[in-house]
C-alpha cells in the first residue's frame, strides 16, 4: 500500500466546508484520514506549513488540440500545464481533426490520456458532425465510449430546429449540452468587443447582442425540452442575467460557467493590437467585467473555467483581424482567481475554489474536486502568498499565447497529486 502524508497545511474542502489547519493520509490513491494531527508513517511527506491544501481544480473547458493539431498541444503537455496549474480534471473539447463526433476519436482521447497516467482528461463529443452544424452526431455512441457532454464548442448549432432535436436527443441519453452562444452572423467581421476601444483601434466590434441573442435561445430551448445544459464562456451582462433568471425560475438543469479571463481583464487589454488578447468571447468593456463580477458574486454562475486554447506563433503573429482567437490558461487559472477575485474581496477563498472543485465536477457528474475521507486523492497545494509574473516561455504547454503574460498575479501551485500519485513537486513537474 503506497502512502501520501500531507502535514501541518490549512485544507480548504467547500464541498465539505471544511477550512482547518491539520494533516491529510493518502493510501492507494484515496484519502484515508483528515485531523489535525496525524502521527502514522507514510511513504511520502510532503510539508504544507504556510500552505493552502486543496482539491484538484476541475476546467470543464479546455482545448487538447489532439488528435489532430499537435503542433498547438498534445493530451501530454496540455495535461502537464494542467498539473503545473493545480488542475487534476479537464473537459476537453472535441474541436479537434478528425472532430470527436464519434467513438473512435473518444475513445483515442481516453486511452491516451490512461497511458500517460497525467491527470483525469474527460472528453466531449460533438453536436452535429464534424461540427458542421448540419447532421446531429451519435450521441448515443458518444455516450457510450465516455463522452461526459456534447458541444460543437467554438460555433453555435445555428439551426434552431436541429438544436432542439440534439437537445432532445441529449436528454434522451441523459447526455450534458454545453452551449457556445454566439449568433456568428452578428460576429461575422468582428475581431473585439464593439465599444470605444474597438472605436479607437479602428478595429471592427462584436456587439454583447451576439452572446445574448444565442444564449437566450439555448435557455430557452433547455426550458422546452428539459434537457440539461450547460452555457460556456458567459461575458455580457445579458447572458449572466439570461442564466439568473433561469436559476430564480427554478430551472435546475441549467447551468454557467464564466472563464476568468472575463472576470479579470477588460479590452482595454487590445490596445496595441495584442492578439494574445484576441478570443471569443471578446474581453468586454469595464461595466460588463462589472457585471459578471456581480454575478458570480450573487452565485448565479456555477464555474470558473479556462477556455484554454492554444495556438502556434504564426497565428497569432497576424494583423489582428485575421490572428487566431483564444489564449491559453491552465497554468494561471488558480491565480488569475485569486488576484481578481480574492484578493479584491468579490469572493472568499472557498467560494472561488468552490467554483474551480466540486460545483464544476457535479455538472459533469463526476465524483471529484472534494478531499472526503474516500475520495480520489486529487489534490493541489498552493502558496497564495507567492506573487510571480507570468512568462509564458516558462509553461509547461505548447501555447505561450497567454493574455495574462507579464502580468504580476499572485497565489501559485506548488504541489499537486493525482490519485495520490505526486504529480508536481515544489513547483516542478515531474
Amino acid at each position: 500500500m503506497t502512502t501520501l502524508l500531507i502535514k501541518r497545511g490549512r485544507i480548504v474542502d467547500p464541498a465539505s466546508r471544511r477550512d482547518m489547519a491539520g494533516d491529510i493520509l493518502v493510501a492507494d490513491g484515496k484519502i484515508k484520514k483528515i485531523a489535525k494531527r496525524i502521527t502514522e508513517s507514510a511513504d511520502e511527506v510532503i510539508d504544507a506549513k504556510g500552505l493552502i491544501v486543496a482539491p484538484g481544480l476541475v476546467d470543464l473547458h479546455v482545448h487538447l488540440r489532439e488528435p489532430g493539431r499537435e503542433d498547438k498541444e498534445t493530451i501530454e503537455t496540455g495535461s502537464k500545464a494542467a498539473i503545473a496549474g493545480g488542475v487534476t480534471s479537464v473537459v476537453a473539447m472535441p474541436n479537434t481533426n478528425p472532430v470527436a463526433d464519434n467513438q473512435s476519436v473518444i475513445e483515442y482521447v481516453l486511452a491516451t490520456s490512461k497511458k500517460l497516467d497525467l491527470i483525469n482528461v474527460f472528453p466531449a463529443g460533438a453536436v452535429t458532425k464534424g461540427e458542421g452544424g448540419q447532421t446531429l452526431s451519435e450521441m448515443r455512441e458518444l455516450k457510450l465510449a465516455g463522452a461526459v457532454a456534447v458541444t460543437d464548442d467554438g460555433a453555435d448549432v445555428a439551426d434552431r430546429g436541429l438544436l432542439k432535436k440534439a437537445m432532445e436527443y441529449a436528454k434522451t441519453h441523459d447526455l450534458l449540452m454545453m452551449a457556445h452562444g454566439e449568433n456568428a452572423a452578428i460576429t461575422d467581421g468582428g475581431a473585439m468587443h464593439e465599444g470605444w476601444v474597438s472605436t479607437r483601434l479602428g478595429l471592427p466590434g462584436i456587439p454583447d447582442l451576439a452572446e445574448d441573442l444565442a444564449v437566450r435561445a439555448n435557455v430557452m430551448l433547455a426550458k422546452s425540452t428539459g434537457a440539461r445544459l450547460h452555457l460556456a464562456h458567459l461575458s455580457t451582462a445579458d447572458a449572466v442575467a439570461a442564466l439568473a433568471e433561469a436559476k430564480r425560475a427554478g430551472f435546475k438543469n441549467i447551468t454557467g460557467e464564466v472563464a476568468v479571463q472575463h472576470a479579470a481583464l477588460t479590452d482595454e487589454e487590445c490596445e496595441g493590437y495584442n492578439t494574445n488578447a484576441k478570443m471569443y468571447p471578446p474581453l468586454r468593456s469595464r461595466d460588463r467585467v462589472r457585471a459578471v463580477v456581480k454575478a458570480i458574486k450573487s452565485g448565479a454562475v456555477d464555474a470558473l473555467a479556462t477556455d484554454h486554447a492554444p495556438h502556434i506563433e504564426p497565428e497569432k503573429l497576424q494583423p489582428f483581424v485575421d490572428a487566431a482567437r483564444g489564449t491559453v490558461g491552465l497554468e494561471t487559472s488558480f491565480a488569475a482567481m485569486y488576484t481578481y477575485l480574492v484578493k479584491p474581496k468579490h469572493l472568499t477563498l472557498a467560494q472561488g475554489l468552490a467554483l474551480m472543485t466540486y460545483k464544476p465536477a457535479a455538472i459533469i457528474r463526476k465524483n471529484k474536486g472534494t478531499l472526503a475521507v474516500g475520495a480520489d486523492a486529487d489534490i493541489a497545494i498552493f502558496d497564495i502568498k507567492k506573487e510571480w509574473t507570468v512568462d509564458p516561455a516558462k509553461f509547461q504547454s505548447k501555447g505561450k499565447n497567454s493574455v495574462f503574460a507579464g502580468k504580476r498575479l499572485t497565489g501559485k501551485a506548488v504541489h499537486t497529486i493525482v490519485a495520490g500519485k505526486v504529480k508536481m513537486r515544489s513547483g516542478t513537474v515531474l
